[in-house]
């Protein structure tokens, strides 16, 4: 897909450049976490330097894009740290693509921009209700209380986790608990903005459409304006799922909970949408790709589901010797509008994942992030972006990784 690029150096060219390498080692330190925003001044640098320590490290020509030197960039979600010191990751979009991509990276692009217009009108329309200033929370992690005036409108109590607290400890058994006391703030709202706050919460619990619920749609008016947005940046819509199981992991999951608790479980599995694990994986393969998906049959299946645009996900198992490898690979169509947040999750320090590429048995350069019970591994195809997160109650090691990369028959992605 991409031509190689042919880096054989002469052994005094190494010498100088490894040289270089090492001077400029401090000055050029791959960028660091700032909260979660990652210095972006020496990227570029970053990128040439690591490709030509590569180089001299493997004697090898390498591929064009240097995929790996990425590394946490391309999944991590800029300014998401959480409260825990966690980080949010994104499974289903790419946050930031390498230079070389150049296609890639403008498909990624169009898609932002399209989401950020989508997003800016759903936040500022005068077209739809929202919700009065007077009801935000002042900060992430609040809660609040309502309490009745004599004039229709509220008395609103925030509390955080620890007021809360609070109120329970104080509470008598048996008493109703009174969240006014030990509140961090309290607003009073009036009753045309508690109207409008009715009037917010019904429009957010309806519902129009089939569309992907990740687009949040409510309103025939909501619907022509995504419709408009996607046209105007040439972009597809998910429309909804189809969601289906694997058979055998329902059988044998309730043979567990049966064995492990003395129940008598035994669920309906006569419903269509539970296939037989061989048939799963014909049917993943059909609708989402032009050849077999899995190299290797999975253990078994949580879930697999697919749009009709090309977006889809493969939740499934695999065993490497004593260990179960649990793995969910999700595959992000770039000509689709995405939120890059349709599937996300946490990490602890992502800068502390080992880094490194495999190539797949049918010649797919992958990269590899790795870390103790977890490891995330990542491919820019020539039509989407396929990401997968492998976790183990047992430590990881290369091979068990590796096993989980095997699985799966890249170059057959798309149809």
């Amino acid at each position: 897909m991409h031509d190689a690029m042919d880096l054989r150096l002469s052994e005094a060219d190494k010498a100088r450049l490894w040289q270089q390498i090492t001077s400029e080692a401090e000055e050029d330190a791959p960028p660091v976490q700032e909260g979660n925003n990652m210095r972006k001044r020496n990227v570029k640098n970053i990128v040439r330097i690591g490709l030509i320590a590569a180089v001299i490290a493997s004697f090898l020509a390498v591929g064009a894009y240097a995929a790996g030197f990425l590394g946490p960039r391309a999944i991590v979600i800029e300014g998401a740290a959480q409260e825990d010191g966690s980080t949010l990751v994104s499974i289903s979009q790419p946050q930031a693509v390498p230079e070389e991509l150049d296609q890639v990276a403008q498909k990624i692009e169009n898609a932002k921009a399209a989401w950020a217009e989508w997003r800016t009108w759903r936040e500022t329309s005068p077209e739809l209700p929202h919700e009065p200033a007077v009801f935000l929370p002042p900060e992430n992690n609040v809660s609040s209380t309502y309490v009745d005036n004599p004039d229709g409108g509220y008395t609103i109590y925030f509390h955080d986790n620890e007021s809360f607290q609070k109120v329970m400890d104080a509470t008598p058994e048996g008493a109703e608990p009174d969240f006014t006391a030990f509140a961090i703030e309290n607003r009073t709202a009036t009753a045309e903005e508690a109207a409008q706050d009715k009037a917010f919460h019904e429009y957010v619990q309806s519902q129009y459409g089939d569309y992907d619920f990740n687009y949040d749609i409510h309103t025939e008016t909501e619907a022509k304006k995504l419709e408009e947005i996607a046209a105007k940046y040439g972009l597809a819509l998910r429309h909804g799922s189809t969601l289906l199981w694997c058979r055998e992991s329902v059988e044998e999951m309730d043979a567990q909970m049966n064995a492990a608790y003395g129940t008598d479980i035994h669920t309906d599995t006569s419903d269509p949408r539970f296939l037989p694990k061989a048939e799963l994986c014909e049917r993943i393969s059909d609708v989402a790709c032009h050849g077999d998906l899995f190299r290797t049959e999975p253990h078994g299946f949580d879930k697999v589901y697919y749009f009709d645009e090309g977006s889809f996900c493969v939740s499934f198992s695999l065993d490497s010797g004593d260990k179960r490898l649990n793995c969910y690979g999700y595959n992000s169509v770039y000509s689709t509008l995405s939120s890059g947040r349709e599937v996300l999750t946490r990490i602890q320090d992502p800068e502390k994942l080992q880094l490194r590429t495999h190539t797949a048995p049918d010649g797919t350069e992958l990269t590899v992030l790795q870390g103790e019970n977890e490891a995330f591994l990542y491919v820019y195809l020539e039509n989407s972006f396929f990401e997968e997160h492998i976790r183990c109650d047992s430590p990881l090691t290369d091979a068990d990784v590796d096993l989980a990369a095997d699985a799966l028959i890249y170059s057959n992605i798309g149809k």
